[in-house]
């Protein structure tokens, strides 16, 4: 931070002396105007200023812009689920039943149907397992 500090005070200096290079100085006692070299001065900044109005301008339309988007991204963010609510939720997901808890549920049913379906025939065996000691 110091040494970019440091540079900028060093180009200042040097843009300093550049335009008073550039520009007569004013005259100073012996009752003459001192207003000469004024003329060039005074376009010099009056063209500097408009180059800054411009570019304050358009950093102006990139401000509002900005505020836009960060309404834009604010109003998103207030419609995002609470952590609270996110929580809730995961709870739920991970009760739901796994794919090898409904295969498991899937081959039970099965196979009770097919105890059902096959019941006379089962409970026939069943009754001659007892019946033969």
């Amino acid at each position: 931070m110091a040494d970019r500090l440091s540079e900028l005070e060093e180009a200042w200096r040097r843009r300093t002396e550049a335009v008073s290079a550039e520009t007569p100085p004013l005259i100073s006692g012996g009752g003459g105007g001192t207003s000469d070299g004024m003329e060039a001065r005074i376009k010099a900044l009056e063209d500097k200023f408009e180059k800054i109005d411009g570019k304050l301008d358009k950093l102006a339309e990139a401000t509002f812009d900005l505020k836009a988007d960060i309404a834009f991204v604010k109003g998103k963010l207030d419609a995002m689920p609470s952590s609270e609510t996110l929580g809730a939720l995961r709870g739920r997901v991970e009760s739901l039943p796994t794919i090898p808890k409904v295969a498991g549920l899937l081959a039970i049913a099965v196979a009770v149907i097919g105890i059902i379906d096959k019941w006379p025939v089962v409970v026939s065996a069943i009754k001659a397992a007892f019946a033969n000691p």
